[in-house]
Order: structure tokens, then C-alpha cells, then sequence
């Protein structure tokens, strides 16, 4: 199970996410009115208007194989759900200008070599497993 929500406010985080596709066009203004990170030579063929991510937001998953007390501090975007399900099930990218061929993968988030049935109980005060 992979719980996230989408807030495109952002403005909590404190750290600039990284600028993924460059692009020129009137919606950018990130590095200069109408740029995001480029100029119009190095964007002849991009899909414009995709500046890059905006704040971060919590990702959580829950599985027998995630790897357990460790947060993850891989680049992902919500794509990444839509790869690690193409990659996971043998799929095709979706195409047609998604991001999912670009997107992080959540590969570190699991390890498919050791199955966790029990249950977990969380200690109250650090969060940590017990047990």
C-alpha cells in the first residue's frame, strides 16, 4: 500500500526541488520571467511548462517487504508509484508525455529478500518498532 496526497502549495519546505525539465514559456518564472532553468536552444523539443517538482510530500509505504525504520532520501515524485507498478508488473510506460520514464524509482523503499508478517508495534514516543 503506497499513501501520499498531492499539495501543490509547498510553501512549508525549505528546500528547492530540483529543476527536472527545462522549459521556456510564459507560465515559467523560476529562474527568469518565462525560464525554468533554460533558454529556448536548450528546450527545441521538451514539453514546456514542466518546470520541475514542487515541495515535497510525505510517501508512505506499507508491505510485508518494506525495509523497516529507514526513510528514504531517494528523489521520487507521485510518477514513481506509476513506475514501480509498470516496472513491478512487466507494463509499458504510459507515454504520450508522462513522467513515469523519468520518474525516481521506490525500489529503496523495499527489500523483496526478506518477508515481515508480523506485527509491528510502534513505540509511542519514538516511533521506532518494538520487538
Amino acid at each position: 500500500m503506497v499513501i501520499t496526497y498531492d499539495d501543490t502549495d509547498g510553501w512549508y519546505d525549505h528546500v528547492m526541488p530540483p529543476v527536472v525539465a527545462q522549459s521556456q514559456t510564459s507560465l515559467d518564472t523560476l529562474t527568469n520571467p518565462a525560464q525554468c532553468g533554460a533558454t529556448a536552444a536548450d528546450v527545441p523539443s521538451a514539453q514546456q511548462a514542466r518546470c520541475g517538482y514542487g515541495g515535497r510530500v510525505p510517501l508512505l509505504v506499507i508491505s510485508p517487504y518494506s525495509r523497516q525504520d529507514t526513510v528514504y532520501s531517494g528523489i521520487t515524485d507521485q510518477s514513481s508509484i506509476t513506475r514501480f507498478i509498470e516496472d513491478n508488473w512487466g507494463l509499458p510506460r504510459v507515454g504520450g508525455g508522462s513522467l513515469d520514464a523519468a520518474a525516481g524509482q521506490l525500489n529503496g523503499l523495499f527489500n523483496f529478500t526478506v518477508r515481515h508478517d508480523e506485527p509491528l508495534i510502534l513505540n509511542p514516543t519514538t516511533g521506532r518498532g518494538i520487538g
